[in-house]
């Protein structure tokens, strides 16, 4: 998949980050820790967004050795969704899609937006 982001659209996640962080900081930690669990396990932060909003996760899916750990994480992420609510999550996610779950996710990791503008293929 193919995304462009411009410097105006990633400074707008980052607010909306900022505001998520203050307003439900327990989501916020959720969010981030299983954006770290999907970046130790390899795994596509498009895939992750797509789990969390509910959407086909098939063209993102990654090519496991271990379908194991593949069906333990979407467990995760299910109990994630259950007991964290994720409302304010999903609304952030929702709200800039078109930036990609993919810069949203680095964006929370603590990544440079300067480093994210442009055009990007995203797997």
């Amino acid at each position: 998949m193919l995304i462009s982001a411009n410097k105006k659209n990633l400074q707008d996640v980052q607010y909306a980050i900022q505001d998520l962080k203050a307003e439900d900081p327990a989501q916020f930690v959720q969010f981030k820790n299983v954006i770290s669990l999907t970046r130790q396990l390899q795994y596509s932060f498009q895939y992750l967004g797509c789990l969390i909003m509910d959407e086909d996760a098939s063209e993102f899916s990654p090519e496991v050795q271990n379908s194991y750990v593949l069906s333990i994480y979407q467990q995760e992420i299910d109990k994630l969704k259950k007991e964290y609510c994720l409302d304010k999550v999903q609304q952030l996610l929702a709200t800039y899609q078109e930036v990609s779950y993919h810069h949203i996710c680095k964006l929370i990791l603590g990544k440079e937006m300067e480093m994210l503008i442009g055009p990007m293929v995203v797997r």
